[in-house]
């Protein structure tokens, strides 16, 4: 067993009380700033094609290049992509030439969702009449080709993804469960476990016998170990009955999300009953608040809250 400070990263989803949405990804941009400054670990952000006139982007990737171009050391990404509707070969060309701009610092979040109606499902241009995510598991298959066989891919089809030879962004498999453990070990896929989707009541399933089990199959295999990290949303509160209004409002909205409840006192202790359930060395943490001033102020407390106290990792 040893002790040390926990890494903590962030998920944004683009949800702001901006009236504008120009004002919206500029409050976007204000909190991964401030989160490179405070050492966040990550900066992941959604992708969702919402029908709402004031939600600030679609797909991430030219953010995630702006970001990460105004940032120092945190690592920018996806979580994630939603790789069935987009030509493999566009995004892996996209992710490892910022990742090699920018000093191996980005992450490719691989999803397996959809747009949110059919309407949109229409103009991705897939040869598909139907609502249905067809292409997920072969153009995951083509982007790991891509990326992890790059001389094979030259010698023999003359497939250079620029620059040749370099840094590929780090893969994430991102699931609310590890039904699809075997696919994401034989890929050499990190794993982000999502607690925000799922049950619609929020439900501790650790499933400790399968993350054992992928690790010791991905290191049987690869000979090295996987980064596990966990996403779970928060709402900070000092009152139970806004607590309890917060959490109606939020998981009434389209995603569904699961929220966990936390304070300035007991935020630590929440992330270390986490940590001792999933053993994990990371949480990703989704603020539920659309206030940037109370965002960023709450970027503050849970940086030092982790830092006050070293969390165990078995």
């Amino acid at each position: 067993m040893r002790n040390e400070e926990i890494k903590i990263g962030l998920l944004e989803f683009g949800i702001s009380d901006q009236k504008n949405s120009i004002h919206g990804l500029e409050d976007i941009f204000s909190y991964a700033s401030t989160a490179d400054e405070i050492g966040y670990s990550r900066f992941w952000i959604s992708e969702h094609h919402r029908s709402n006139p004031l939600h600030p982007y679609n797909n991430p990737e030219i953010l995630i290049s702006l970001i990460a171009g105004m940032t120092n050391t945190i690592r920018v990404g996806s979580a994630g992509s939603l790789i069935g509707y987009y030509s493999p070969y566009s995004l892996v060309q996209n992710y490892k030439l910022l990742n090699n701009i920018y000093n191996d610092r980005i992450d490719f979040g691989l999803s397996k969702g959809r747009p949110e109606h059919s309407h949109l499902h229409n103009y991705f241009n897939l040869d598909n009449p139907t609502f249905e995510n067809r292409n997920y598991m072969s153009n995951l298959e083509s982007i790991c080709d891509l990326l992890q066989n790059e001389e094979e891919n030259f010698e023999k089809k003359n497939i250079v993804i620029p620059p040749f030879k370099g840094v590929s962004p780090s893969l994430w498999y991102l699931s609310n469960s590890y039904r699809m453990r075997d696919m994401a070990v034989q890929k050499k896929l990190n794993i982000c476990r999502s607690l925000l989707h799922g049950l619609d009541v929020f439900d501790f399933d650790p499933d400790i016998e399968g993350l054992t089990k992928y690790r010791e199959d991905f290191y049987a295999t690869h000979h090295e170990y996987p980064e596990v990290a966990l996403a779970i949303a928060v709402s900070f509160t000092d009152s139970p009955e806004k607590l309890l209004e917060k959490e109606k409002e939020i998981t009434n909205i389209k995603e569904g999300i699961k929220v966990l409840s936390v304070t300035e006192d007991n935020f630590l202790e929440t992330l270390e009953n986490l940590q001792q359930k999933y053993q994990v060395d990371e949480f990703i943490i989704y603020d539920t608040e659309y206030n940037l001033e109370k965002k960023i102020k709450h970027l503050k407390i849970m940086k030092e809250a982790v830092s006050s106290k070293l969390l165990k990792i078995y």
